[in-house]
């Protein structure tokens, strides 16, 4: 295997798990946050003072949103130069034009999540945060619309990569023979 292949499926292998982990740590800011509320700690209750358990809950959520927001605001930028430098190492690769094509796709993914999805979900999901007698249904539409649009982009840009790199292991394979 070449050196560029090497490189290739290292950056396909470390970005796929990388994804796996931004998904896995969505999920579990929102649980710690359930945790916490479910405590029978008496020095957070002591701390808590006369906060009710909703308004605990809304401070506790919004604290698990603001950190996912971060997370995936800086995720998304982190995943251009990473797609960009895979892209670029698949065009090098001889021979591979579903690497190409896919790497491309996946490429033009991050830039739409990065440019448009994650920061317009930013911005809808702040204003559900703490929602003034309610946030529109428009806007819970559109927020929702668009957190399943990032889902389903993210698990099209996984398998894209997850193919690459079979496709990158199995040439190893056939060149050796």
């Amino acid at each position: 295997m070449t050196r560029r292949a090497l490189v290739l499926c290292f950056l396909l292998g470390a970005w796929s798990a990388a994804t796996v982990f931004m998904w896995q740590t969505a999920i579990q800011n929102f649980a710690v946050a359930e945790s916490v509320l479910s405590s029978d700690s008496e020095g957070l209750r002591n701390a808590l003072g006369d906060l009710s358990h909703e308004n605990l809950r809304l401070v506790l959520r919004h604290q698990a949103s603001e950190v996912n927001r971060l997370f995936f605001e800086g995720w998304g930028w982190i995943q251009i130069p990473l797609a960009a430098a895979v892209c670029l190492i698949a065009w090098g690769q001889p021979g591979s034009r579903l690497a190409r094509s896919a790497t491309g796709v996946m490429l033009a993914i991050v830039l739409v999540m990065a440019a448009y999805v994650v920061p317009e979900t930013v911005r809808l999901g702040r204003m559900m945060d703490f929602p003034e007698g309610g946030a529109s249904p428009e806007v819970r539409s559109a927020f929702w619309a668009l957190h399943h649009s990032y889902s389903a982009l993210d698990m099209i840009k996984l398998a894209l990569g997850l193919l690459v790199l079979g496709g990158v292991w199995r040439a190893r394979g056939r060149a050796r023979t």
